[in-house]
């Protein structure tokens, strides 16, 4: 039987375990790596068309405890709605795009913003969303409009100035 040379070995082995290696180092499925802040998110979503769902789940928790540290949608949904500042019922998928009135809801209770009588009654979205509006944190059209990425960076200004005021 013929022995493979060396240098041929190593090279093979070399190859399988960084093979294996890769392998192991690739992450769960859903997992979004290192916890984000807000410059990180701002810059990610200055490049992106729309805002979804997951994004702004991701800016509320950056604007509520500093950095997103939640792996994926479903953490991150699930700490939002132990603060209160998401519903339950919503039935939200990560990859839509977020509207003004999911956002403008989400912001409101982040930022504990009492609004108006109907905001108050209600406890709903389009509510949120006119309140978010009055105090000039989001831009003006329909609740159900989506947001573009560059609007929520926008929107995480605004909200930055109102809670430094």
């Amino acid at each position: 039987m013929k022995r493979v040379p060396h240098l041929i070995a190593l090279c093979l082995i070399t190859l399988s375990l960084a093979s294996c290696q890769s392998q192991m180092a690739d992450p769960a499925p859903g997992y979004t790596g290192a916890p984000r802040d807000s410059a990180q998110l701002a810059y990610e979503l200055s490049g992106k068309t729309w805002c979804t769902n997951d994004d702004a789940c991701s800016l509320v928790l950056c604007m509520v405890q500093g950095q997103d540290t939640a792996q994926n949608f479903q953490q991150r949904i699930a700490a939002l709605n132990e603060m209160g500042i998401t519903q339950t019922n919503w039935n939200l998928a990560a990859d839509d795009n977020v509207t003004k009135g999911t956002l403008g809801y989400m912001i409101c209770r982040a930022l504990d913003i009492p609004g108006g009588v109907m905001f108050q009654i209600t406890n709903d979205r389009r509510y949120a969303y006119r309140e978010a509006l009055y105090h000039d944190l989001i831009e003006r059209g329909s609740e159900y409009e989506p947001l573009t990425g560059p609007e929520a960076v926008g929107i995480m200004s605004r909200v930055a100035r109102f809670e430094n005021n």
